[in-house]
């Protein structure tokens, strides 16, 4: 793994702080405690003002025939400055010693270096050794892995009663709604599980949701080994409130500043955006020549189209994705040394554009790692663009390229994958640091993907197109349960906002199906290309929750509002912002086939609205509803959504 190092404190984090006393020690970082009560490793980690471990992170396994345990542990800081603390730990028994060095940034991202070794003079034999994190079970109830599947969401969910077991996976996150802890590795160089496909394993036993990694199932072939893992407590960073402000619109082109609307009228695509109410527009990669890279030959027609994004108060952000192009002056210097490889050594990826060119994964545990940042840097200054969208750059993609120390050799001599998270984590962190400042926006593209040490340092993230064309209209909940969107697509447990992409090509979901279940998560669904129903549809619900405030809003979403609001039937669910004496809800029917009649029961008073509802109107249409005695009744059709304002 490559550690990195960051000089300067980047906001909205805080200092990184440490409070030790004689039989306690804690690491504190924005919104999270890491505490080490006389222990290598954390006995406890608080975070979204929660306990999520239900006892100590430890060590488990057998040496010499006997259960593992140890007589002498401790830790201490061992330095410290406002961005990060480095804890070393020990441990011993009379056979073996631990060590650990635990550096956590003010991210909250925590590397530990795991080190086995025997005693002066003692020769033991390690026969079994686990790495165990018992969570508690109520704050590890969601899961997320990766890398996932395309075509489904199987690697995001809700804990099954029978638990999981995995092949290894370099990164897992356990936990609710608001918050979880993330563990990740960037290989399983050294592990010997004695079942491949158990080498990750997630027990729930009563009120304990056990994370076990199999370091060792068997007798490594010598002491000391050596284990390298991260934990991360999420979410990582505050809710930002004004990301509702952001109108993200998907699919610029140099011909939006002159292009017409309609023909015979003066008005813009660029104008027509702007009325509509887009705030930030994305290029896609047709704006350079060279995919992924960082000059176009179309510079007058890009800075104009800049200016005219800036006059209308529209931020542009512009395409860098994972690959490095055969068109690529810098393709004969550097592509063998740089570019992503299998275990066989064959280029990974070679997507294919126009102009002619094929496109590989790179790999930024190389130097294409500085190429990219220093050109993103030349990029804004000679352009003046407001922030970059990543297509899948987050990801730490598996590379066996030794050339640039990707990869590792097994006991057999097999080259085995690695992934290079920490290297794609100081790539995102430069990035922040380049655009953050200008007052740009950071948007990635990363579906299956949701690895914090490297989302960490984005604003929002893009998640859906695994599911491509999504199938059967109206099927969605099949492929995509409540569970899993709140696992993965929602962002809240991450800290970082979601937005929902959808193809609506046939068979698959139309527009309207992704947003009945994103709005109930607060989340958008965002429009791309299409200038017309996409935008018509999503403008309106911009602007519903504009004139409704939901940034300065206290937000009650369906899982945790039954205090407040009794839903029928059973298909239709609801969430709110409420906002003074007024509320906006999301009244989702999330039936595929029938439309029903709502009836929403408003505990006004619990509330703080008022003893009785006086009034309640649909907040796009201004269409008044119905009132009962409880509260709104309305119709809606199968998989539909509507927004009401009560007060």
């Amino acid at each position: 793994m490559h550690s990195d190092n960051t000089e300067h404190l980047l906001a909205p984090w805080t200092e990184v702080t440490t409070h030790v006393t004689e039989t306690d020690l804690a690491v504190c970082v924005w919104g999270r405690t890491y505490r080490f009560s006389n222990a290598p490793f954390p006995t406890s980690i608080v975070t979204a003002g929660e306990e999520v471990t239900a006892a100590p992170i430890r060590l488990a396994g057998e040496v010499d025939g006997k259960p593992l345990a140890f007589q002498n542990r401790g830790s201490q800081v061992f330095r410290h400055n406002n961005t990060q603390a480095t804890v070393s730990g020990w441990q011993a028994n009379e056979a073996i010693i631990v060590n650990t060095t635990s550096q956590i940034e003010f991210d909250g991202t925590m590397r530990v270096d795991l080190v086995v070794m025997p005693r002066q003079g003692a020769s033991p034999k390690l026969e079994r050794l686990w790495l165990e994190i018992p969570l508690r079970a109520e704050r590890a109830a969601l899961y997320h892995y990766w890398p996932g599947c395309w075509g489904n969401a199987n690697n995001s969910g809700g804990v099954p009663q029978a638990g999981l077991a995995l092949r290894f996976f370099p990164f897992v996150w356990l936990g609710w709604e608001a918050g979880g802890l993330s563990w990740f590795s960037e290989s399983d160089k050294g592990w010997q599980p004695a079942h491949a496909e158990q080498c990750v394993e997630v027990v729930r036993q009563g009120p304990e949701t056990v994370l076990r990694l199999h370091l060792l199932d068997s007798p490594p072939p010598r002491l000391p080994v050596t284990f390298t893992f991260g934990l991360q407590a999420t979410p990582v960073k505050p809710w930002p409130k004004g990301f509702h402000e952001w109108r993200i619109f998907h699919g610029a082109n140099f011909k939006m500043p002159t292009q017409p609307f309609k023909e015979g009228r003066p008005e813009t695509v660029l104008d027509r955006l702007a009325e509509r109410g887009v705030k930030t527009l994305v290029f896609h990669e047709d704006w350079t020549p060279v995919q992924n890279y960082w000059q176009t030959t179309r510079e007058a027609e890009l800075r104009q189209l800049v200016a005219e994004c800036h006059k209308r108060g529209i931020k542009l952000l512009l395409y860098f994705g994972y690959e490095l192009s055969s068109l690529a002056p810098e393709w004969g210097r550097c592509a063998d040394q740089v570019l992503q490889k299998t275990a066989t050594g064959d280029y990974a990826g070679g997507y294919s554009r126009q102009p002619e060119q094929r496109d590989y994964i790179v790999c930024y545990n190389s130097p294409w790692q500085e190429q990219l940042a220093r050109g993103i840097a030349w990029a804004l200054d000679r352009y003046g663009f407001d922030g970059i969208y990543l297509d899948g750059t987050i990801l730490p993609s598996p590379c066996a390229n030794e050339a640039h120390g990707c990869g590792y050799r097994d006991s057999l001599g097999n080259l085995k994958v690695s992934y290079p998270i920490f290297a794609v984590r100081n790539l995102m962190k430069r990035l922040y640091a380049l655009i953050h400042p200008r007052g740009g926006l950071i948007n990635a593209h990363q579906s299956t993907c949701c690895v914090t040490p490297t989302l960490a340092f984005c604003d929002s993230y893009w998640d859906g197109e695994q599911f491509m064309g999504g199938g059967p209209a109206g099927d969605m909940l099949r492929k995509l349960s409540l569970a899993t969107f709140r696992a993965e697509f929602m962002g809240h447990n991450f800290g970082v906002p979601a937005e929902f992409l959808v193809y609506e090509k046939p068979p698959g979901w139309t527009f309207e199906h992704a947003l009945a279940v994103s709005l109930l998560h607060d989340v958008r669904v965002r429009p791309c290309w299409d200038t017309g129903a996409q935008l018509e549809a999503v403008s309106k619900i911009w602007q519903a929750m504009t004139d409704f405030g939901v940034g300065e809003a206290e937000w009650h979403p369906y899982w945790r509002n039954q205090q407040f609001l009794a839903v029928q039937p059973e298909s239709v669910k609801s969430s709110f912002y409420v906002k003074g004496r007024r509320a906006l809800l999301v009244v989702s029917n999330l039936s595929a086939e029938k439309a029903v009649e709502a009836h929403l029961e408003v505990n006004a008073g619990a509330l703080g609205l008022a003893t009785r509802l006086s009034s309640a109107r649909d907040a796009v249409t201004g269409e008044k509803v119905a009132l009962e005695a409880g509260g709104p009744r309305l119709d809606l059709p199968p998989m539909r959504a509507r927004l009401l304002v009560i007060e």
